[in-house]
């Protein structure tokens, strides 16, 4: 999602100057809760219970493309070191579960691997090829409709295209978008405006399966001497949380070498297995 950082600031928006101004470039932080409440089983709390937040804010940024095949289409946000962009971008991520993956069973251990590829393909065709993204104003992917047919100027330097973008997604999936979208417009005044541009998809916020290792010592349960870690193998859902996973596997690592003989535990505190991830 891109924003223009008078969006941001409003009449303080001339103060910025591309990011060496007197107020700084801004960034923000968002989590939202879609669908709290009672049901009646565990299928349909993994479908009404979501949470929608949102992942790499990059103030004066722009959206890149990270895709790995001409056929797909995956997009991701940065910032240059001097933030002198006039936009911020941010993904809105919505969580998703194995449960989601049950189309995909045909494909066994990667179900979610396919799942992220179904939609980078549906992206790559929304957009025409050659790289271009689907693109979507806010105020029309709430309203499920497509009214223009130029877009605002967008940062993504490869083009983008105007898409139905509530079309693209599993309605779960976009209607958590939507209902989130609305709640943040209700803290952070502006956030939804016909100036605010949706583009698609980013997929990649973390891996869609884990490797399997041992819980002690770290290493894989099927190769000895590979130490799976980090958010590729499906333990961490960031760099902070990679880093801290790496720590506990140098030093179990380092307890099975005779490196250290102290409590890895009484350093770092006890770790916490999630689905998808390690707590720490």
């Amino acid at each position: 999602m891109r924003h223009c950082h008078p969006l941001q600031y409003s009449e303080l928006a001339a103060e910025v100057q591309k990011g060496r101004g007197r107020i700084p470039v801004a960034d923000y932080k968002v989590v939202k809760s879609i669908g709290e409440g009672d049901v009646k089983n565990d299928i349909e709390q993994v479908d009404q219970n979501r949470s929608c937040y949102s992942f790499c804010m990059c103030p004066g940024g722009q959206v890149v493309l990270t895709s790995t095949n001409p056929l797909e289409l995956c997009v991701n946000g940065m910032s240059f070191s001097r933030r002198a962009s006039k936009w911020a971008n941010s993904a809105l991520v919505v969580t998703v579960s194995s449960h989601d993956f049950e189309p995909f069973q045909s494909h066994g251990s990667l179900a979610g691997v396919e799942f992220q590829r179904e939609y980078e393909r549906r992206a790559a065709m929304m957009g025409g090829g050659n790289f271009v993204v689907p693109a979507q104003c806010v105020t029309d992917f709430i309203s499920n409709k497509l009214s223009v047919t130029t877009l605002p100027p967008s940062s993504y330097r490869l083009g983008v295209r105007p898409s139905k973008l509530h079309e693209l997604f599993p309605p779960y999936i976009t209607e958590a978008l939507q209902q989130s979208i609305m709640m943040i417009d209700k803290e952070m005044p502006g956030f939804i405006s016909s100036e605010a541009l949706l583009h698609g998809v980013e997929t990649r916020t973390s891996s869609p399966l884990q490797i399997s290792r041992h819980r002690e010592t770290y290493e894989s349960t099927s190769l000895q001497g590979l130490y799976p870690i980090g958010e590729g193998a499906g333990y961490a859902g960031g760099i902070v949380s990679a880093a801290v996973d790496g720590m506990y596997c140098g030093f179990a690592l380092a307890k099975q070498l005779s490196l250290f003989a102290g409590d890895i535990e009484a350093i770092f505190g006890k770790a916490q297995k999630q689905t998808g991830s390690v707590k720490y």
